[in-house]
């Protein structure tokens, strides 16, 4: 054997990953009496907590909203609605038109796209059970996607007989299914430009979002549901950071209240 090169660290959420996976392979091999024990039981993962997500705080993602305005029109929809979803790379680039409901203002996630060697875009069933959701969204979304939604059609008709009709909301320059690793290609450099924070990813929109709705007061059931994660725990697991910081501003705020008039008698 040799050493392999020097690399980055994995990070805790790729570790249990792996470590599922390998734990699932040799639990078989046990099973079927091939091992006598599972290796993996022995080895402690990483909790989901003991990583903190990268995600824009307030600041900077005024500085993203800002920086969109000179992004291509594909893009700057995509980032916006990544935003107010929180919806994950592939959900995103799986949405079909019939997905938006423009007179209820909601997005329903029904697909996953994907690609895969030798297969390319496949589009796949989402993530898990609770992944299949229908999401609110502002009306100013809305009517951006209206817009949006004229402009591909504008697009189609220079192109005519050279469309391909996938109904996507995201393709390439002929309506075929766009390849996910584009979009995070063109948010790496654009982040880069914009000037936003070491880290920043694609997928620190679907966590800017959670946090921002934990700072605004909205309970851990509703955000969990909306991201569409299997289990509520996942959400306390993974954003625990931002749940302490809310639980600090509302202690604050009871203290500010049910304190005031001692704070007062103590000046007096």
């Amino acid at each position: 054997f040799y050493p392999a090169k020097a690399c980055k660290t994995l990070t805790h959420s790729s570790v249990n990953h792996y470590h599922k996976f390998l734990s699932s392979m040799f639990r078989t091999a046990v099973k079927q009496g091939v091992l006598l024990e599972n290796p993996c039981a022995r080895a402690d993962a990483p909790s989901a907590g003991d990583e903190e997500p990268a995600y824009l705080n307030e600041h900077d993602a005024v500085k993203l909203v800002e920086a969109l305005e000179d992004a291509p029109m594909k893009y700057r929809v995509m980032i916006f609605l990544l935003l107010d979803t929180g919806m994950r790379r592939g959900e995103l680039l799986g949405l079909e038109w019939k997905d938006i409901n423009f007179e209820a203002c909601t997005i329903t996630v029904r697909r996953n796209s994907v690609y895969l060697p030798q297969q390319g875009v496949i589009t796949q069933t989402p993530k898990t059970r609770k992944s299949i959701r229908t999401i609110k969204v502002p009306q100013d979304c809305i009517d951006m996607l209206r817009k949006y939604r004229t402009y591909q059609l504008q697009e189609r008709l220079q192109l005519g007989d050279q469309w391909q009709e996938h109904d996507r909301l995201f393709t390439t320059w002929n309506g075929s299914p766009l390849h996910p690793s584009s979009v995070t290609g063109w948010f790496s450099k654009f982040a880069r430009d914009a000037g936003l924070p070491d880290g920043i990813t694609i997928h620190s929109l679907r966590h800017t979002n959670a946090t921002l709705l934990i700072a605004a007061g909205v309970n851990v059931r509703t955000v969990s549901a909306r991201l569409g994660h299997a289990q509520t725990s996942t959400t306390l697991d993974i954003y625990s950071h931002a749940i302490q910081s809310a639980d600090a501003a509302a202690s604050e705020a009871i203290g500010s209240v049910v304190h005031r008039k001692q704070t007062k008698r103590r000046k007096a």
